[in-house]
């Protein structure tokens, strides 16, 4: 397990570390296909397939609460009984996403009929989930809505997983068995869909396939699919298992460690049955401040029936594949911010507080990295990861390419630009710790650092390379972003 770096406490407060061992969740965490977990103000919140979409919530990650349902017992939106005829309340494999301040709730209504199913997919918002007002706004998709695939199968319209690509535009997988796993873009201000284009991502070409509960995230510049095989909600016979691909684009194609297309049957197993953990199933991604953590049901092998749990696993890479661990440190300060070296963040100077830029917002070649006024730009977003080797790669998060010296240049005063990921030592990284919150980024092609070219305080200051001085114009914050 790779060390926890302690350096990013956003407080002035004393960051207090939590002693290594395998994390034990407390509390109520009975639950099944847990929701990607939300945090409103210091609050961690996760809604579970049941009668009304039950809710439960912590203030630490590890102790969870019961919060009760989402609809009351017995009632559902009045829609679902056109698409979904004979449902009865119970409602599978929520999602939850924050759009433009709100909170959208994504749930599966599924039925049998005589012949076959009926499913489909809605939306509620809420304003708070601390103080939730759920207001609902009807169905995104049904299985009566969508077409059949090529060789005449439904779409299970179930199992909704809502994530942002690199420039923060809303997508959303689905599906199950029958046709297949499919994306479709989501429009943020009314939580609908944009359109009628929708992506195929996972199964068998259109043919009967098994994957299921699919999870999309963008990370370290790829976009993973993370979703089910094997048999779920049998206890302790379950077989459920996660396999995953990435791709470079969130509508795929994904592709497995063979580079098998995921919707041709690929998938590599990243998370499977060990000791009492049972069928790991329902993967939820959560950035904890630059840590990757993740949540799923098992079923607890140390329990006659195989009760489904909640957990919660700390996720890294290995040659841009992810594994898993449930013996990881949670770094906290008073404020309950957890830190570590990997993630998303916003690079600030300590001279002007203006952040690193990719101008423009380019996904160009060559395009060049300026200083500006942060405004939550995805050009304003790197995505820092560990070589493995004391060195860093720094990718912008819009465009997927490399902070870089240009040329691969060793002079001082070389521009610094964003280019095509290539591995070179140009593209290499030292993130030194100078104190109180603040790095110096040094190239490990040239041993010069990042540097506020002419010590600019000025929207549009250019970002070269220079000695290595350690002068404020080359110390930098690194402030995580979700």
């Amino acid at each position: 397990m790779k060390k926890p770096f302690t350096g990013f406490c956003f407080s002035l407060l004393a960051c207090v570390a939590m002693p290594i061992h395998a994390i034990q969740l407390t509390g109520i965490t009975e639950i099944h296909d847990p929701a990607t977990i939300q945090k409103e103000e210091n609050t961690y919140w996760t809604f579970s397939t049941s009668n009304g979409i039950d809710s439960r919530y912590s203030t630490d990650l590890i102790d969870w609460k019961f919060n009760g349902p989402t609809f009351p017992e017995g009632t559902w939106p009045n829609w679902i009984n056109k698409y979904v005829k004979n449902f009865k309340g119970h409602f599978w494999a929520p999602d939850v996403v924050k759009m433009n301040g709100k909170y959208y709730l994504y749930y599966s209504a599924f039925a049998t009929t005589d012949s076959s199913f009926e499913s489909a997919i809605g939306v509620a918002v809420s304003d708070s989930l601390n103080t939730p007002k759920w207001r609902d706004l009807g169905m995104v998709v049904s299985s009566k809505t969508e077409p059949y695939s090529p060789y005449k199968l439904p779409t299970n319209t179930i199992d909704p997983g809502v994530f942002k690509d690199a420039n923060d535009n809303v997508w959303m997988i689905y599906g199950s068995h029958y046709s297949g796993l499919f994306v479709a873009q989501i429009d943020p201000t009314t939580g609908k869909r944009m359109n009628n284009i929708r992506y195929p991502v996972a199964g068998n070409n259109g043919k009967w396939h098994e994957l299921e509960a699919g999870q999309i995230q963008y990370i370290n510049g790829y976009y993973y699919l993370f979703a089910n095989l094997g048999d779920c909600c049998a206890g302790t016979k379950s077989t459920y298992y996660v396999v995953a691909g990435k791709s470079d684009k969130p509508t795929g194609p994904f592709l497995d460690k063979n580079g098998v297309d995921l919707y041709n049957g690929g998938g590599t197993t990243v998370l499977k049955t060990k000791g009492r953990y049972i069928g790991p199933g329902h993967f939820g991604y959560f950035n904890n401040n630059g840590q990757h953590l993740v949540s799923i049901h098992y079923y607890d092998g140390t329990t006659d029936k195989g009760i489904p749990r909640l957990d919660l696993l700390q996720m890294s890479f290995t040659n841009d594949w992810p594994k898993f661990t449930r013996n990881f440190t949670l770094q906290k300060s008073s404020n309950t911010v957890m830190t570590s070296i990997e993630g998303r963040v916003a690079i600030v100077s300590r001279l002007s507080g203006k952040v690193l830029d990719v101008e423009g917002g380019s996904k160009a070649d060559n395009a060049d990295i300026i200083q500006w006024t942060y405004d939550n730009r995805a050009n304003q977003h790197f995505d820092l990861k560990s070589l493995g080797n004391g060195y860093y790669s720094i990718r912008a998060s819009h465009s997927g390419k490399a902070v870089e010296v240009e040329q691969q240049s060793t002079v001082a005063g070389a521009d610094i630009r964003q280019g095509t990921w290539t591995g070179g030592t140009h593209q290499q990284w030292k993130l030194i710790d100078v104190g109180a919150g603040f790095y110096n980024i040094v190239s490990r092609h040239s041993n010069l650092a990042l540097d506020v070219f002419n010590f600019s305080t000025e929207n549009g200051g250019d970002i070269r390379q220079w000695t290595h001085l350690n002068g404020i114009n080359q110390q930098f914050q690194l402030k995580y972003v979700p």
